[in-house]
């Protein structure tokens, strides 16, 4: 049940990416309000599949990589309708549901080849850090996003460049404002999930720290993230510099994910 109604999900994101597309690039009315309607139904299959997910194992469906990348998913998309409907922000769709079906598309392929045998861990502590860590990443996802919109609107501003589709996006200062709420929660998020980790691995292996991709590039990135938002507190920095460094540090912690083979 969880594969067939996350295949559902998958489908519809696909579809509302094409319309959300026509929408933003061709100022197509029909197809930005029928992407709106397509990402409700491919998030309410996307929650069902979490849901039934949970029901299946008897535990909160976060507790290996399958269950970590659907569950990442959801919230990338959940975020994104946030921004849909809350913002106005309908730029975002050709940002986040692409991410939020790689992550389905990720989750699905898992589940469906070793759902039913991949270890789990239902340990407080490590489910905590799960959640913990998934909520802040989703958050920054959202940072990335708002700072490759800033990037591609400022570019094409400063070169006057009259794009049909410029007045569909957000104002720059809208952008970047979204995008450092978004990197300050998650920031502090991803401060939390690194110390459960901590945790976590003590618990595991008697030691603090142990050596590896999911364990090294997320503190690469907080001490980016700490970085950019030290900048821009203390010192004003904002723009196009701190997109950049936003973007690196958010690359940093999806590349973390992608190198987990266990959760």
């Amino acid at each position: 049940m969880p594969t067939t109604l996350l295949s559902v999900a998958l489908v519809a994101y696909i579809v509302g990416i094409f319309l959300a597309g026509l929408g933003t690039f061709y100022r197509v009315g029909l197809a930005r309000k029928a992407a709106s309607t397509v990402f409700v139904l491919a998030w309410v299959a996307h929650a069902a599949a979490v849901t039934a997910r949970g029901v299946e194992t008897g535990h909160l469906p976060l507790s290996n990589v399958a269950e970590y990348w659907s569950g990442f998913g959801l919230t990338v998309m959940t975020l994104h309708l946030v921004l849909w409907f809350g913002w106005r922000m309908h730029a975002a769709g050709i940002v986040l549901p692409p991410i939020a079906a790689a992550a389905a598309s990720m989750g699905l392929t898992l589940l469906a080849t070793s759902g039913s045998t991949q270890a789990s861990r239902t340990g407080g502590w490590f489910l905590f850090h799960t959640t913990v860590s998934t909520l802040g990443m989703a958050t920054l996802v959202v940072a990335l996003a708002m700072s490759l919109l800033y990037l591609f609107l400022d570019r094409a501003l400063k070169e006057r460049r009259t794009l049909r589709m410029l007045d569909r996006l957000p104002p720059l200062d809208q952008c970047d404002h979204i995008g450092f709420q978004a990197l300050a929660i998650g920031f502090t998020l991803l401060t939390v999930g690194i110390g459960t980790g901590v945790i976590v691995n003590s618990s595991l292996h008697d030691r603090l720290f142990v050596p590896g991709v999911k364990q090294t590039l997320p503190v690469l990135a907080w001490i980016v993230f700490a970085g950019v938002l030290g900048a821009r507190l203390r010192l004003g920095f904002r723009g196009r510099k701190s997109a950049y460094l936003t973007i690196v540090g958010v690359v940093l912690g999806l590349a973390a994910a992608v190198g987990m083979t266990t959760l």
